[in-house]
This record gives C-alpha cells, structure tokens and sequence, in this order.
C-alpha cells in the first residue's frame, strides 16, 4: 500500500519556469506547486540530487512568482519534482 509522503498540498498551476544551472537555463512548465516543492514538465531532464534555481513566473505579466534553489528529487518521462531548500514563506 503507497503511503503519502507530503506534507503540503499540492496546488495545480500552470505557469512557465526556467530552471538555472551554472551557464545552462532549461524552460519549462509547473505542473503543479506546493510549500516545498514543484513538479515542472521538461523536454531535459535533469540528474537527481542535481541543484538547481527555480524561476517561476505569472502566467499573465512576465512578474516573478518565485525564485528558489531546489534539488532534483524525481524524475520521470514527463518531467521532474524539485524540493525548495526553503518553504515558499521563507
């Protein structure tokens, strides 16, 4: 039986992202966002346990919702679940 690991919910949002690593900036779609963390939808994948900042932005003003570091803690064949070092209210 799965057990829920979570302790935040999850809020479906569909904003773009741009993930930063070093000189590299990889685009992408938030799937879905919670307290500490986000699902983004990729065409390029990440390694786990790779670090990255996390820029979201409003989908309708080019306005930055958030800008995190987070860690690659799931990947799959749509996308990859990142963890904020910090919870959104930090």
């Amino acid at each position: 039986m799965y057990k829920e690991k979570r302790n935040f919910a999850r809020l479906a949002l569909h904003a773009k992202a741009n993930l930063h690593q070093g000189e590299r900036t990889i685009e992408g779609e938030v799937e879905n966002l919670s307290m500490k963390g986000v699902f983004v939808t990729v065409a390029r994948k990440l390694e786990l346990n790779d670090t990255v900042a996390v820029t979201i932005y409003h989908t309708l003003t080019p306005q930055v919702l958030c800008d995190l570091k987070a860690k690659v803690v799931r990947v799959t064949d749509q996308g990859m679940g990142l963890q904020f070092e910090k919870t959104l209210l930090d």
